[in-house]
């Protein structure tokens, strides 16, 4: 993961691209665990997710993350991964 200090160099408009790609990915990790789920998971998981910034805790989506996605760093990577290759085929059909 990249240091603070990297982050501190950005400017406000490539803090902001950075924040709305890593929640892109997360977004796609965690859509595409809860279709995996049960029906008891889904709904646990709606309970941590659903309530917004004023809910839960990220410690407990933290905690719910560890205990029912194990390769949720694996997805995570995989879903970056993907979104490099579409920008850098996006680049190439532009030059």
């Amino acid at each position: 993961m990249a240091s603070d200090k990297f982050f501190e160099k950005l400017s406000s408009y490539q803090k902001e691209l950075s924040s709305r790609i890593f929640d892109l990915v997360l977004s796609r990790v965690l859509s595409q665990a809860y279709s995996a789920f049960d029906e008891k998971t889904r709904e646990e998981m709606k309970k941590v997710f659903d309530l917004g910034p004023e809910g839960y805790p990220d410690e407990e989506k933290e905690k719910f993350i560890k205990k029912n996605i194990p390769n949720f760093k694996k997805l995570f990577e995989e879903e970056i991964k993907k979104i490099e290759d579409d920008i850098k085929a996006e680049i190439e059909m532009r030059i």
